[in-house]
């Protein structure tokens, strides 16, 4: 296990978290390539994960094998997140997000991300970090579109 300089987030190797939740390196490579995770990466390219990460997993992992969701229906879960809303953008910065109209694809994967974004590591925005839970999502969900009239 690897720690960052400063921080106290422990950053577990692929290897052991695939050990951790049963599953293959290649599995959470697809998740990776999904879109579902961001692991950080060493100066060797290799994939580390943080206890955030180990949260989001576990939510997947949940969705999969308890509510039978794929991970096209994940994904589509995690781009209803509002992130406009997580982290204030303008109207003039959502313009020219595609976050704000793409409609199948999380914030952190989108090409052009507002201004606000751009030069951000997505692992760190509030967005993801938030959002690394079942229950977070559920609340973050239910509390926008309440607050838009819409539940």
């Amino acid at each position: 296990m690897e720690e960052k300089k400063g921080q106290k987030n422990v950053l577990y190797p692929i290897g052991m978290v695939a050990k951790i939740f049963d599953i293959s390196v290649a599995t959470l490579r697809l998740y990776e390539a999904e879109g579902l995770i961001i692991p950080h990466k060493s100066k060797g390219g290799h994939r580390l994960f943080t206890d955030v990460d180990l949260d989001r997993i576990h939510c997947i992992r949940d969705m999969i094998d308890e509510k039978g969701l794929n991970l096209a229906g994940i994904r589509m879960m995690l781009s209803a997140i509002p992130c406009w809303e997580l982290k204030p953008c303008s109207l003039e910065e959502r313009q020219s997000c595609d976050a704000y109209y793409e409609s199948n694809s999380p914030c952190w994967m989108v090409e052009n991300k507002a201004e606000i974004c751009t030069n951000e590591d997505c692992s760190q925005c509030p967005v993801y970090t938030q959002s690394n839970n079942c229950t977070n999502i559920k609340m973050i969900l239910k509390k926008y579109w309440r607050a838009k009239g819409n539940g």
